[in-house]
């Protein structure tokens, strides 16, 4: 749909891949995101309603450090570089209450933990967060450090008056990464024939969880896979016509189980707008 006339425009392909990106930005359960604004599951939802079939939809992945004040950069990573130069998680009473190279999954969970659970988290304008102690790294390590190591991190805060080299930064757990999406075969494609996914979109390809710095398995390497193999399986499609039987159907299937309602489509995920 062009936004500006609402003129509706239809492509017709042979073959379709998928390849929207993930659902940070439906900020499940509040959380902020390191996710661009297009991050919002149609991807999942197109092929939901098409009839593809989800694989582990109900696992996301939080980045555990994600900017926690000022709120211009909410939800942006801080990359776990920080933490391997030596910087630890400190509550609010000043406790490292974990082990700072844990595993994503732990970490995130130990930080929110420590702030709903424990109450020990620091409270901000905006919400709450731990510290993150970033300048023990020139500590431990030498003045000059973090300006050689991180100094994309380092940037990033002092656009807003923050030097990381002498004061902590506040973080806490983003919506990072979407582990879950519509199952596809060995060739990319869904149960759907000609949908191909590839990317984040993509569910399984680690399971529930992820480790650090392997999207780029799904990006590059299911990518490829996927426009191989839907660029060949194209040469023999032959275009039908136009069709929205899959809506018929689940219209059909909602007569039959006495169903009543003014919804025109499967619906996937609830309705995250904001209301007053």
């Amino acid at each position: 749909m062009n936004m500006e006339t609402n003129e509706i425009l239809i492509a017709r392909a042979k073959t379709v891949i998928i390849a929207t990106g993930g659902a940070g930005r439906l900020h499940y359960q509040g959380f902020p995101t390191s996710n661009h604004y297009g991050a919002t599951a149609d991807g999942l939802v197109l092929g939901y309603r098409a009839g593809a079939k989800l694989l582990y939809a109900d696992t996301l992945q939080y980045h555990p450090t994600g900017a926690a004040y000022p709120e211009q950069i909410f939800g942006a990573l801080v990359t776990e570089k920080v933490r391997s130069l030596g910087a630890k998680l400190i509550n609010v009473n000043g406790e490292a209450f974990m082990h700072p190279l844990e595993t994503r999954d732990v970490s995130a969970a130990s930080i929110i933990r420590e702030c709903s659970d424990r109450g020990n988290g620091v409270k901000t304008a905006d919400g709450v967060g731990v510290w993150l102690d970033t300048p023990m790294i020139e500590l431990k390590n030498g003045e000059g450090t973090i300006e050689k190591r991180i100094p994309a991190m380092m940037r990033m805060f002092g656009k807003y008056g923050i030097d990381i080299r002498k004061e902590p930064i506040l973080v806490y757990p983003t919506l990072h990464y979407q582990n879950g999406g519509l199952d596809i075969k060995a060739d990319g494609m869904t149960n759907i024939e000609n949908l191909y996914v590839a990317g984040e979109a993509v569910g399984g390809i680690h399971g529930r969880n992820r480790l650090m710095g392997n999207s780029l398995l799904d990006i590059i390497v299911f990518g490829r896979n996927a426009g191989k193999n839907a660029s060949e399986k194209s040469k023999s499609v032959e275009l039908g016509g136009l069709t929205l039987e899959h809506i018929n159907k689940f219209a059909s299937e909602q007569k039959a189980a006495g169903i009543e309602t003014d919804v025109v489509s499967p619906k996937l995920l609830p309705n995250y707008a904001r209301r007053k």
